[in-house]
């Protein structure tokens, strides 16, 4: 692995373990790159434009060209970029968005991109750089533990259980890793599907509750699906069809769920999930606030699932709650909260950040 310390972003782009990383990656592929990343922080650059690189080319032809094509077409963008090196940069107001479709434009962005030292393009690389960054939560405890993702999502890991996420979605999708046994309540986002790796399958949604379990020796894993609709995939299908165009999964309406056999390597759908399964958490979260002050609501809150809940104390001051929980869950009771009193919120940084102009 050490030998890529000498690729330039060309021979990068062009490397098939890297444009595998990029276009289809699997656990094994994610932590190899992202433990490459942490030994050589000073190639994250190049690492991110070499990124763009092979995203820009599969964008512009869909998909249809061959590894051999990539590699030309990669080529030759970088020999344009060589050429207009010498005219100089291009000016950032004059750039196109250099993923539009047409390779001319694409050069003239690769070309900025690839020689200018201009600030911008140190801001763009750390932004791009926090996009690319994974985290990993582990649940050691013997409580259930609440992971909040940058897209409003939630997790809620179960003991012995460990989550890989991006620190901020981006591009096409939303991908987290997952060993162990997790519910996920996720945002609504039909542009960016989110999808949950495990050792043997892929589940896709838009937008919707279900439960996934896969530890590691076990001879099965299982989806059960709580509301919504969901897509799960055996991860060796899913991935030689390059991220299930053409591979038929299995679909998931609520209160159902599959197994997959990993003898077999095969899905089984079963006709109604156990209830059991369909819960945020194993243990009930009652919560009564009889006119108490917001901030009360907050940090009981806080402290049921584990979480930092950041709000303006002295904006809230005048704002008085009156709820009963039971059965919600975590994203169910911020809504009941925010929409009583006005407010709305946001996951950043693993935190929900509360956003009010206060109660009269």
């Amino acid at each position: 692995m050490s030998s890529y310390r000498i690729f330039t972003v060309e021979e990068l782009a062009t490397d098939e373990s890297f444009r595998c990383w990029v276009m289809a990656p699997t656990p094994e592929l994610d932590r190899h790159w992202q433990q490459w990343l942490l030994k050589n922080p000073d190639h994250a650059g190049v690492v991110t434009r070499a990124r763009e690189l092979v995203l820009a080319v599969h964008d512009i032809y869909k998909d249809e060209l061959s590894d051999d094509m990539v590699r030309h077409e990669i080529a030759e963008i970088t020999r344009m970029a060589e050429e207009r090196k010498a005219e100089g940069p291009v000016p950032f107001y004059q750039r196109a968005a250099w993923r539009a479709a047409a390779v001319l434009l694409l050069t003239g962005g690769l070309s900025w991109l690839y020689y200018t030292n201009h600030s911008t393009v140190k801001s763009t690389v750390n932004a791009q750089q926090i996009a690319l960054e994974m985290l990993t939560q582990t649940n050691r405890t013997e409580l259930e533990t609440t992971v909040l993702l940058s897209d409003n999502s939630v997790a809620t890991l179960a003991k012995g259980s460990s989550i890989r996420y991006p620190r901020q979605f981006a591009g096409r999708e939303r991908r987290v890793y997952l060993t162990g046994e997790a519910f996920f309540d996720v945002a609504r986002n039909p542009q960016q599907p989110f999808l949950v790796y495990t050792n043997e399958t892929v589940t896709k949604v838009l937008g919707t509750s279900f439960r996934v379990k896969a530890f590691e020796g076990d001879n099965t894993e299982m989806v059960a699906v709580k509301t919504g609709r969901v897509s799960v995939f055996p991860k060796k299908d899913y991935e030689t069809h390059h991220g299930g165009n053409t591979v038929a999964g299995v679909i998931l309406n609520p209160n159902q769920q599959v197994i997959y056999n990993r003898k077999d390597n095969k899905l089984e759908k079963a006709a109604k999930a156990n209830p059991v399964l369909l819960a945020e958490s194993a243990v009930l979260k009652d919560q009564v606030f009889d006119d108490k002050p917001v901030s009360d609501a907050f940090e009981a809150l806080a402290k049921a699932y584990g979480i930092t809940i950041v709000y303006h104390a002295e904006t809230l001051s005048n704002c008085m709650i009156s709820a009963q929980f039971g059965e919600e869950n975590l994203k169910q009771r911020l809504n009941a909260i925010c929409q009583a009193i006005g407010a709305g919120y946001d996951m950043e940084n693993g935190r929900v950040v509360i956003s009010s102009k206060g109660c009269n």
